[in-house]
């Protein structure tokens, strides 16, 4: 059976479980024979690449040193298969589940607006009333996730990385992601207002079912009073290129976005209020012990349920 010719890129680190769940998803679906698959394995060490060589041998396995992260990971699949003459080029994370065609819906949609790209909406795994990732729309000096009406596709200004349908004439116009400026988040987004801004539009597509199966990460923390290591801990993720706390990543989003003097200006206004000063009033709270931040946890979780039903 001939494939067609789209090419599936999946970046991975030491999760073979997750990645191997995506792969028997995509074979049960049909997607492996209709489609390359890349998996670009960046060093892991937990027998990843030989469990995916072994289950499912037509993947193509694509291999880091621990350095590329999301962004060069991406872009090194995107490399391999422009060069192997790929028109589509899909980003699918292995968190994410994908239902049947939802791949084919993707390229259609592409072939018949060229001009276009287009992502998936996912509602979370274990709670699906909440929207993991999906399109974005400008809000303020932000964005933020809308909720597209299931079964429609509607036009937006960014979309979550997880999962994208862009085709060859994207590469031809702007190259590859950039792993230097923003090595793991944001890649995808400073990658997509490059393209927005060169005249593509951007859709997002709620006509598939599709599932995120995230994790807890230490380069982005979701419950940061309760986060376990060091109280400074998430004061010194500024500092961490490859964390969604890093100050470079949301300049060079805003710069991006907005150029390099009103970009400057939006990240300072931003970043000080949206991360900064949260982050240093999270760690002065994270010196007191456990059971106390529980507490204010509680306390805060009550407050906000309040307010939802006043509301």
């Amino acid at each position: 059976m001939d494939k067609e010719n789209v090419y599936i890129i999946i970046p991975v680190h030491n999760r073979k479980e997750i990645t191997l769940k995506c792969l028997e998803t995509l074979k049960q679906n049909g997607d492996l024979d209709k489609y390359y698959v890349i998996v670009v394995d960046d060093g892991s060490t937990d027998g990843t690449s030989e469990a995916i060589k072994f289950l499912y041998p037509d993947v193509i396995i694509l291999t880091g040193d621990r350095n590329l992260w999301w962004t060069g990971a991406i872009k090194k699949g995107m490399e391999y298969a422009y060069e192997k003459g790929a028109e589509y080029l899909i980003w699918l994370n292995d968190d994410c589940l994908v239902s049947v065609d939802t791949f084919q819906k993707l390229v259609s949609f592409c072939q018949d607006n060229p001009d276009s790209i287009i992502g998936c909406q996912g509602k979370n795994k274990s709670n699906l009333d909440k929207i993991d990732f999906g399109g974005k729309i400008k809000n303020g000096l932000d964005y933020k996730i809308i909720n597209c009406p299931e079964g429609e596709i509607k036009r937006c200004d960014l979309l979550s990385g997880n999962l994208v349908c862009i085709s060859r004439n994207i590469v031809d116009k702007i190259g590859y992601p950039s792993s230097k400026v923003v090595p793991h988040y944001g890649g995808d987004s400073v990658y997509l207002i490059r393209a927005r801004k060169s005249g593509f539009k951007i859709f997002i597509d709620n006509t598939n079912q599709i599932f995120n199966v995230y994790g807890e990460s230490t380069t982005a923390p979701q419950h940061w009073l309760l986060q376990k290591g060091h109280p400074l801990d998430i004061l010194r993720l500024i500092f961490v290129h490859q964390s969604i706390l890093s100050w470079r990543v949301w300049l060079a989003l805003n710069r991006e976005e907005y150029g390099v003097f009103l970009g400057s200006l939006s990240f300072i206004i931003f970043y000080t209020i949206q991360f900064l000063i949260p982050i240093i009033l999270i760690t002065c709270l994270r010196f007191f012990p456990l059971s106390s931040r529980y507490k204010l946890s509680e306390l805060k979780n009550q407050t906000l349920s309040k307010i939802l039903k006043t509301n």
